[in-house]
């Protein structure tokens, strides 16, 4: 049998809602594109639930504002960059996002972005990542940045072979968050 290889000529999403609520995308599998496999912008109460996102050469999801989305129990690979950028919530009034992470399999990222791409970026407020399991990367596997978020019974291996300024988890140094749980 021969080799097969494949390369994507499809250089934007494969998948964008933009002010879309209500909507659950489950047992879907999303792969093989130059960019991101799925951007969520506003809206609320989607959920990404037993999906599969492997072999982009960005980000397999983005999650730009909107209340109450979630990603649960997904399994994420061979990413370019990192597995979810979420961030939501009202800083100023500290209005939660309600946006999760829970029950994830992220691996194999940062395959180009060697740094700075993690499995996770939460930003903003309120959010949780949770019961997740983050391996095989160069850098870190979680990015947490805003207030008030939960961060729990995740497990992380293997990560921060390439870079000496890291962990498993990265808060960054800005002295106003807040609020911020890890368990």
């Amino acid at each position: 049998e021969k080799p097969t290889v494949e390369f994507s000529v499809l250089a934007a999403p494969l998948e964008r809602m933009v002010g879309v609520s209500h909507v659950t995308l489950q047992g879907l599998c999303f792969e093989l594109g130059r960019a991101e496999g799925l951007v969520m912008t506003g809206g609320e109460q989607n959920l990404l639930a037993g999906c599969t996102f492997r072999r982009f050469g960005t980000n397999a999801i983005i999650v730009q504002g909107g209340a109450g989305h979630g990603i649960l129990g997904c399994d994420l690979a061979t990413l370019g960059a990192g597995g979810i950028r979420m961030a939501g919530g009202e800083v100023k009034t500290l209005t939660p996002s309600r946006h999760f992470v829970e029950n994830c399999h992220v691996w194999d990222f940062s395959r180009v972005d060697r740094a700075y791409a993690p499995a996770v970026q939460l930003e903003g407020v309120g959010g949780r990542i949770a019961h997740n399991l983050f391996h095989d990367s160069p850098h870190h596997a979680m990015r947490i940045e805003g207030y008030e978020h939960a961060i729990e019974w995740n497990e992380i291996h293997s990560v921060v072979y390439e870079s000496d300024d890291q962990a498993g988890i990265d808060l960054w140094g800005n002295p106003t968050y807040r609020g911020i749980v890890i368990r």
